[in-house]
C-alpha cells in the first residue's frame, strides 16, 4: 500500500504556533549524529559499539513516533561513524602501504646486491673446481702452501653455501613482503567502496527521518494511525492466504502471472511484493532475495522510495524500468513496485493462486479513494519448491 497521509488542517495560527513549539522539544532532544567526530579507528570503534548498544535498546521500547525519530537518529549517528571509522582505517593502512613498499625497495636492492655476490663467488667457484687436488699439489710452492689452498677452497665452498642461503630467505622476505602489501592495497579499495554503500545509506537514512516527519507531520496520533492501517493491512493479507484461495496452476521462474492494480486500499497501481515462509506464512525480508539498484531495499526505521527492484536469487516480481515506491522498512516488511509495462513476475517457479479481501472497507482511511468500497483487494501467491511464498497484492485480476 502506498500510505501518504492528508495534510492537517490547522485552524487557528496561535495553536499551530504553540503545536510547533512543544514538537520541536519534543523531537528537537539530543541528537547524536549533530557531532560524529571519534577521533581515531579505535575511538570511532568504541563509540559504534555504545551506539548499536543504544539501537538494540530503542527496539525493544515502545512503538512511538519519538522513539522511532530516536532510532532513526542513532542509525543516522551509526552510519556517520562507520564512515569515519573506515575512512580512519583506510588512513592507517595507506601509511602501511607507504611503509612497506619502502621495505619492498631496500629488499629489493638487496636481493640485487646478493645476487651479484653469488654470481661472483659462482665464478670464483668454477674456477676452483677446474683444478683438482693433483694440479694443486703440483702447484703448490711447498706442503705448508698446499694446505693452506686446500683449506681455502673449503672456506670458499662453506662461504657459497651460506650466501645461497642467505639469497633465497630474501627471495622469501620480498615474496612474503609483497603479498601483504597486495593485500593492503586490495582491502584499501575495498574499504572504500564499502564507505560509498555507507554514505548511500545514510542519504537513505536521513530521507526516511524527513519522510516519516512530514507523512506524520510530528504527530504521535497520525504516526499511531499509520502504524494501525499497516497492521490491517498485514491481517488481511494473512487472512487471504490462510483462506487458501483458487489454484492457477504452474509457473515458471519469470513468467508474467498477472498485472498489477489498485485494488483494496490503494492509493494507486502498484505491486505490494512479500516473501513468506509456506507452511506459516511468517515473514521473510524480501531484500534477502531480491534488491534495489539506485536506491535502497531495507531502509529500518521508516519508508524510503527510489531505485529499480531487480533480480538476485529471486527473479525481479515488476516489468524491466520499474520504481520502488516504498522500501521494506520495520513495519512493512514487503517492497511496494510501480510495474511500467503492468506486469507482474513470478519470483520463482511453483504452484501460484489467486486470493481476495474484502474487510479493507472495514479499517481503510476514509481519505483514500474518498471512503468508497470498489470491489475486493485481489492477490495472487506462489508456493516455490524451496519452502517459500512470493506474494504479490493489489493486482488486477
Amino acid at each position: 500500500m502506498n500510505l501518504i497521509l492528508p495534510r492537517l488542517n490547522i485552524k487557528n495560527l496561535f495553536r499551530f504556533l504553540l503545536f510547533s513549539f512543544l514538537i520541536l522539544g519534543l523531537f528537537s532532544v539530543q541528537n547524536p549524529s549533530a557531532n560524529a567526530a571519534c577521533g581515531d579507528y579505535f575511538s570511532c570503534n568504541r563509540e559504534i559499539e555504545r551506539v548499536k548498544k543504544e539501537i538494540t535498546r530503542l527496539q525493544g521500547e515502545s512503538n512511538s513516533l519519538k522513539n522511532q525519530i530516536a532510532y532513526l537518529d542513532n542509525q543516522i549517528y551509526l552510519s556517520q561513524l562507520e564512515i569515519e571509522a573506515k575512512e580512519q582505517q583506510i588512513k592507517l593502512l595507506s601509511g602501511d602501504i607507504g611503509e612497506l613498499s619502502q621495505r619492498l625497495k631496500r629488499i629489493s636492492d638487496f636481493l640485487k646486491y646478493q645476487e651479484e655476490i653469488f654470481k661472483g663467488r659462482a665464478r670464483s667457484a668454477y674456477t676452483s673446481e677446474q683444478l683438482s687436488s693433483f694440479d694443486i699439489v703440483l702447484g703448490g710452492d711447498n706442503l705448508d702452501a698446499i694446505f693452506r689452498k686446500i683449506k681455502y677452497l673449503k672456506v670458499l665452498e662453506q662461504q657459497d653455501q651460506e650466501t645461497l642461503l642467505a639469497l633465497e630467505e630474501t627471495r622469501a622476505t620480498f615474496k612474503s613482503q609483497k603479498k601483504t602489501l597486495e593485500t593492503k592495497k586490495a582491502d584499501v579499495e575495498k574499504l572504500k567502496a564499502e564507505v560509498e554503500d555507507h554514505k548511500v545509506g545514510l542519504i537513505s537514512q536521513q530521507n526516511a527521518r524527513r519522510s516519516l516527519l512530514a507523512e506524520t507531520q510530528s504527530s504521535e496520533s497520525r504516526y499511531q494511525d499509520l502504524l494501525k492501517v499497516l497492521e490491517a493491512e498485514r491481517a488481511a493479507i494473512l487472512a487471504a492466504l490462510r483462506s487458501g484461495g483458487t489454484r492457477l496452476g504452474t509457473v515458471a521462474r519469470g513468467a508474467r502471472i498477472g498485472n498489477q492494480g489498485s485494488t483494496g486500499c490503494s492509493t494507486g497501481p502498484h505491486i505490494h511484493y512479500e516473501v513468506r515462509r509456506a507452511s506459516d506464512n511468517a515473514y521473510y525480508n524480501p531484500c534477502s532475495y531480491v534488491g534495489v539498484s539506485g536506491g535502497t531495499c531495507y531502509s529500518g526505521g521508516y519508508a524510503v522510495d527510489g531505485g529499480t527492484v531487480v533480480s538476485k536469487s529471486y527473479f525481479r516480481p515488476a516489468g524491466p524500468g520499474n520504481y520502488l515506491t516504498q522500501s521494506a522498512w520495520n513495519n512493512h516488511m514487503a517492497l511496494d513496485i510501480y510495474s511500467p509495462n503492468g506486469g507482474v513476475y513470478a519470483s520463482e517457479r511453483g504452484t501460484a493462486y489467486l486470493v481476495k479481501d474484502t474487510s479493507w472497507r472495514s479499517w481503510c482511511p476514509s481519505w483514500i479513494k474518498g471512503g468508497k468500497y470498489d470491489g475486493p483487494a485481489y492477490g495472487i501467491y506462489v508456493v516455490h519448491p524451496d519452502g517459500r511464498k512470493s506474494v504479490y497484492w493489489h493486482i488486477r485480476p
